[in-house]
């Protein structure tokens, strides 16, 4: 019988064994690639001052107005559990002089850990979740958004996961913005009959954020619309002529989206979203986009930058579907003397030491050896390790077979 003391809070995930290797091998895919790139880490606090993210995110949008976590703390300061990661990497590289490499403002960086944020929970999206993110600083070029769309494609290959689709789009400048916005109040308010209350509130402070609604009669209503990219200043419409004019020339695959835009006001250019079709609702698995005028508006420094975030809950779950095995080979060592106890513990940790890279298990080895075999079968059906005293031998579950070894010999047996 459980009760509020016994079952986490609502949106709050316990990671289970069974799927605690998923996150193992997305983590050692994330540290391999960005190692390969080589990009540094940069690790933030979790709890942060609610203006780091009132500044950055925009006091219109779903985050600052309606999910995050904030509270007022012992110093009567107003804090937050962060709910996102971009805006935490730049307080720090701001506060921190990290933005500038041997006198060269050019620098990239990646995290990793959990974000908060007050959402309906469902599958793919909890209040507790797990964000990897890269931030590029000093990078003005379209290289640059370039590079992460070919590192994310890469990560994605590392992981075996082929159900997705890059889309791409170009929102401009705030005046392209302000501009398009000015178009779709126009549309709307004629058709107001068809907003709920907070569809409404959005029409006023964030109109570009309906592009992306799942309100077909939105969709509809502003079928008639010209794409955003095609309202762009000279510069930015440039701009986006080149970048899929290189991933052209890369064969890198897209879709020109003129829905993608973003739910936080300090995008600017260039956007992007891996999606699939694999997740229901939640179906953007990764996404970002350049935000040259964060840092300047926050911290009056003027530095370009782009950056992307995935969630990693989301990337589980893709792993689950395409059934992506999270088991590493696990091996049992077992006792077949129990009256050498100490002998059995130092031969096991000798084991250990000379191949650190594999995963090995002592069962009870005070227990018979019957009841060692039935556990050690089920924790790998193929062998285990048994040692008597000095000697090492590698049962066989297949034709239940024994083998002495010498531990060198050991190698030739494991995966």
């Amino acid at each position: 019988m459980s009760n509020k003391y016994t079952t986490s809070l609502r949106g709050f995930k316990d990671i289970l064994p069974e799927d605690i290797n998923y996150y193992y091998s997305i983590e050692k895919a994330l540290k391999n690639i960005t190692y390969s790139y080589s990009i540094n880490e940069l690790r933030t606090p979790i709890l942060e001052s609610t203006n780091v993210f009132d500044k950055s995110l925009g006091s219109s949008t779903d985050i600052v107005t309606k999910e995050m976590y904030v509270f007022t703390d012992k110093n009567e300061d107003s804090v937050c559990l962060r709910p996102e990661g971009t805006s935490s990497i730049v307080r720090s590289v701001i506060e921190h002089n990290l933005i500038y490499d041997r006198g060269i403002k050019k620098r990239k960086y990646w995290y990793y850990g959990p974000m908060f944020r007050h959402e309906r929970p469902q599958k793919g999206r909890l209040r507790q979740f797990s964000q990897f993110g890269l931030e590029y600083f000093g990078f003005s070029g379209i290289s640059s958004e370039i590079e992460l769309i070919i590192l994310i494609n890469k990560l994605f290959t590392f992981l075996k996961i082929e159900n997705y689709q890059l889309h791409i789009n170009s929102i401009g400048n705030q005046i392209d913005r302000d501009r398009y916005g000015t178009e779709i109040k126009s549309i709307m308010n004629d058709n107001l009959s068809i907003l709920t209350d907070s569809e409404k509130v959005t029409l006023e402070k964030n109109p570009l954020r309906l592009l992306d609604s799942k309100n077909v009669k939105i969709k509809d209503a502003l079928s008639s619309l010209p794409p955003l990219y095609e309202s762009l200043n000279e510069k930015s419409q440039k701009r986006f002529d080149s970048v899929t004019k290189l991933l052209n020339q890369l064969e890198i695959n897209y879709i020109v989206d003129n829905n993608i835009v973003r739910g936080l006001d300090y995008y600017n250019d260039t956007v992007m979203e891996w999606k699939t079709d694999k997740l229901g609702s939640q179906d953007a698995i990764c996404a970002g986009g350049r935000y040259d005028y964060l840092i300047q508006s926050n911290y009056s420094i003027d530095m370009p930058a782009v950056g992307v975030a995935l969630g990693i809950e989301r990337l589980v779950e893709l792993l689950k579907i395409n059934q992506t095995s999270s088991n590493e080979t696990k091996y049992a060592i077992l006792n077949d003397s129990s009256e050498h106890i100490s002998l059995f513990m130092k031969m096991s940790e000798l084991i250990r030491s000379t191949y650190p890279k594999h995963s090995f298990m002592n069962t009870d080895p005070e227990s018979s050896m019957s009841s060692q075999i039935k556990y050690a079968k089920k924790l790998n059906d193929k062998l285990a390790i048994i040692i008597n005293n000095n000697q090492i031998k590698v049962h066989n579950f297949q034709d239940n077979s024994q083998v002495e070894i010498d531990i060198s010999q050991l190698n030739n047996y494991l995966n």
